[in-house]
């Protein structure tokens, strides 16, 4: 599962510009230089929903973003031929974007710290994969 998790794409359309990275290739320019999550609520605890109960999922959680007043920005997740649309939410905690996946019944998140960044299981906040980030 591991291979999974490192081998997967975010595209991010960032004030005009798209950024695609994986976890080594991660961009060290703002906003992505700070702390930020990815996270969707596409598939809960991996049962795959149809393509139209996972857009009504990201719906509402987009309208929890709004609400929020996080800054964040539509994002997609990518592997081989499998998608899923996500949200960059910047400005947020490794807590707090826990607790947002947790009530999306997500299995992890993409998270960038001060000092690493990984997928971490969101049940017990355990990395999954993992990387320290140089000063």
């Amino acid at each position: 599962m591991k291979d999974i998790y490192d081998n997967t794409h975010f595209r991010i359309s960032h004030n005009g510009e798209v950024i695609d990275f994986t976890i080594d290739t991660l961009p060290t320019y703002a906003p992505f230089d700070a702390p930020f999550a990815i996270l969707t609520a596409w598939n809960p605890n991996n049962q795959p929903l149809s393509l139209e109960e996972n857009t009504t999922r990201n719906e509402q959680l987009f309208e929890k973003l709004l609400e929020s007043g996080y800054p964040f920005d539509e994002a997609l997740g990518y592997l081989d031929d499998h998608s899923e649309e996500s949200y960059c939410i910047y400005d947020i905690t490794f807590e707090e974007a826990i607790e947002l996946a947790k009530a999306e019944e997500q299995y992890a998140i993409f998270y960038r710290s001060s000092s690493h960044v990984g997928y971490y299981e969101c049940e017990t906040g355990v990395a999954i994969t993992e990387r320290t980030l140089e000063k």
